[in-house]
């Protein structure tokens, strides 16, 4: 069974290295919280999201949503607007 906090982790790496990478970075809100659902891996989308409603927010900062399939970032929801996260060539 997949550790949800663990493969979470692991996401978040492989998102950090491939905006990085793309130049995406600068797409991101100043402050933000980040919500990486897994769409293929409905328990560890489930946990992720069951945290981003309980957490507690006091900033205010509004969410982003990660949206990967097969453990590549596939799109990225950000408040108002998408940007496509375009696969790395293999």
């Amino acid at each position: 069974m997949v550790n949800p906090a663990e493969r979470l982790a692991e996401l978040d790496g492989i998102l950090m290295d491939h905006l990085l990478e793309a130049g995406l970075l600068q797409e991101l809100p100043e402050a933000y919280r980040l919500v990486l659902l897994p769409l293929d891996e409905p328990e560890v989308a489930a946990k992720a999201l069951a945290w981003a409603r309980e957490a507690p927010n006091p900033e205010g900062w509004p969410l982003v949503y990660a949206l990967f399939l097969e453990g590549r970032p596939v799109r990225l929801l950000l408040p108002g607007r998408e940007v496509e996260v375009a696969p790395r060539a293999a």
